[in-house]
């Protein structure tokens, strides 16, 4: 029964779109109706009392739909509805009302005008009351316009076909047929389009897509000289990866169009290449506002959201309840209590108390907190509670109490308890920070006069940089057994493979046998090294060091049995009530290094 039912209203929805040829010359009218019927398998229901059916009609139709066929007949006199086998036949009385009415109809097909195919999802809407209209499966729109505009301009948009504005004088219902031009000239896909002029209108619906290009100009840091080199593979080579990265770019902004807006609004912002403007827009959600089903092809200078809002742009000011989604440029303030989600750029401040994500460039601030996202460069200040992201350039500065991600630091700062950028020019300030292609960073393995073997492991850049340090002797007597140590330092070259470090650590220091809880011992160490290249990879240093060690415990170093390198002790010499104890000792080593490109 269920499958029956089903079937039923699939069919009835298909009866007017049923395409029948008929030949009718002088007929009565009820005898038409019963030949259409026979021919479509469907029944006419209707009253003899509300419609002449003796009158004689005369119709020729080649394969038309039965929609076309009963307006053809009927010229607007008569409405007609679907209901399961049956076409139900009505008097239109608002056809013979005298008075003019505030609203009117316009309906028909889009047609495409070469192969008379009728096309599906174009956009048909008027830009001064934004009333707008989607066409279905059929091809077939209907949309609902007011009388009282002096002008009515009648916009009709369809992906890959050329646009066509229709004016309007006629201010009654009525029957419209349009036909739409594909659009020969657009480019080819697939193929590696040459690089354009970026367009001077950003708010354009598609998002441009970034070109390749190939250039061996250096970039200069500080502290080391790049040659940047990009896609260059040969031109076949070029064009696959063109071609996948195009794929990509255009799936994710179709999803994050999608995402956001209703069925209508998508296929809207697929078509309408036109940016419209509103001084003022409010809105309770997405496609529920006072820009209707074009509120994604709009830019608002003011747009206030309830709980969330969609538009194609902002000039001056955006606040919204729960997320704010635009889909083009944001200029001015954008505040939203969850989130603000943009696919262009955005200038100005933008705030939100979880997730601000700008796909395009940034300049301005950008507070969240939790997570900052920039999908392109960025210049100004972003900040948050958990982390900031910059995929391009970063020109400004970060701070988070997570973590910093830029791929390239040319101006500012990163200031955060992780950093992490490809390049930076600019020394960034964390706990831990590594930077990938121009850093410095040195695994360590070397020994002193207090732990016999000492490893670790350097990351930053050369100008600062964050030390993790291990040591331990193993379980010989009048020794510690392991200190762990954290510290910073810098590091300067001296050309021709030589460089001078300065490193400040302070480590924790267990001995054998202590419980965590009994810890007490700690120790600052002062280190210079002095390094020379061996090869790419290796360098060998040695240097003085100055140390400071301190605890509860009295007695811990006992001077008469201390082996191997003796210290130089700095002021009072240890005995067996010290507590505390300073000395100069001397460090050597060797250090794997990074190669920098």
């Amino acid at each position: 029964m269920i499958l029956l039912f089903a079937d039923l209203n699939v069919s009835a929805q298909d009866l007017l779109e049923k395409r029948i040829s008929i030949r009718v010359t002088n007929q009565p009218l009820d005898e038409t109706l019963q030949k259409i019927g026979d021919l479509g398998d469907f029944s006419f229901s209707y009253s003899p009392d509300m419609i002449d059916v003796k009158s004689r009609v005369s119709i020729q139709a080649i394969n038309l739909s039965v929609r076309e066929i009963l307006n053809e007949i009927f010229k607007d006199k008569v409405t007609f509805k679907e209901r399961r086998k049956y076409i139900i036949l009505q008097k239109n009385n608002d056809y013979e009302k005298p008075e003019k009415p505030d609203n009117f109809n316009l309906n028909g097909y889009i047609i495409d005008t070469k192969t008379g195919r009728k096309l599906a999802n174009a956009s048909i809407y008027e830009s001064v009351t934004l009333a707008s209209a989607v066409s279905n499966r059929y091809g077939y729109y209907k949309i609902r316009l007011p009388t009282a505009p002096a002008a009515i301009r009648l916009e009709v948009r369809k992906e890959d076909y050329i646009g066509k504005t229709i004016a309007i004088a006629n201010r009654q219902d009525t029957y419209l047929q349009i036909t739409l031009t594909p659009d020969t000239l657009k480019p080819i896909s697939g193929k590696l389009a040459p690089q354009t002029k970026a367009r001077v209108d950003s708010l354009h619906h598609k998002v441009e897509i970034p070109q390749f290009q190939v250039t061996s100009a250096p970039v200069i840091f500080a502290d080391t000289v790049r040659p940047q080199v990009a896609m260059n593979r040969g031109p076949d080579r070029a064009a696959i990866e063109y071609e996948k990265f195009r794929s990509t770019y255009r799936r994710v902004q179709s999803k994050f169009v999608n995402a956001f807006a209703s069925a209508s609004q998508a296929i809207h912002t697929r078509n309408i290449e036109d940016s419209l403007h509103r001084p003022f827009q409010a809105s309770i959600l997405p496609f529920l506002g006072t820009n209707h089903q074009l509120s994604g092809n709009i830019v608002n200078d003011y747009s206030i959201n309830l709980i969330a809002g969609y538009s194609l742009g902002v000039n001056k000011l955006e606040v919204g309840g729960i997320f704010n989604v635009v889909r083009g440029n944001v200029t001015g303030f954008q505040l939203a209590g969850i989130g603000n989600i943009v696919g262009n750029d955005v200038t100005g401040f933008q705030y939100a108390n979880f997730l601000n994500l700008t796909l395009g460039n940034f300049t301005g601030f950008q507070g969240a907190n939790f997570i900052n996202y920039t999908g392109k460069n960025f210049k100004g200040f972003q900040v948050s509670g958990v982390g900031n992201v910059v995929v391009g350039v970063l020109e400004g500065h970060q701070f988070s109490a997570g973590y910093n991600y830029a791929h390239t630091v040319r101006k500012g700062r990163q200031i955060g308890f992780v950093n992490y950028a490809d390049s930076s020019a600019r020394a960034p300030l964390g706990l831990f920070s590594f930077v990938q292609s121009n850093g410095y960073r040195r695994y360590e393995f070397s020994s002193d006069e207090f732990n016999y073997f000492n490893t670790a492991f350097k990351t930053g850049v050369s100008s600062f940089y964050n030390i993790f340090s291990l040591g331990f002797n193993g379980f010989l007597s009048e020794k510690p057994l392991v200190s762990l140590g954290y510290g910073f330092g810098t590091a300067q070259k001296l050309g021709r493979g030589w460089m001078v470090n300065a490193d400040a650590t302070g480590s924790v220091v267990v001995l054998k046998n202590q419980k965590i809880e009994d810890i007490n011992l700690g120790m600052f160490k002062f280190a210079i090294g002095i390094e020379k290249k061996i090869g790419n990879q290796f360098a060998l240093f040695a240097g003085p060091t100055f140390n400071a060690l301190c605890g509860e415990d009295r007695g811990f170093i006992n001077r008469s049995k201390v082996k191997g390198i003796k210290p130089i002790w700095v002021g009072e010499e240890p005995n067996l009530l010290t507590k505390d104890y300073t000395w100069l000792g001397f460090q050597a080593g060797i250090r794997i290094c990074n190669i920098t490109r």
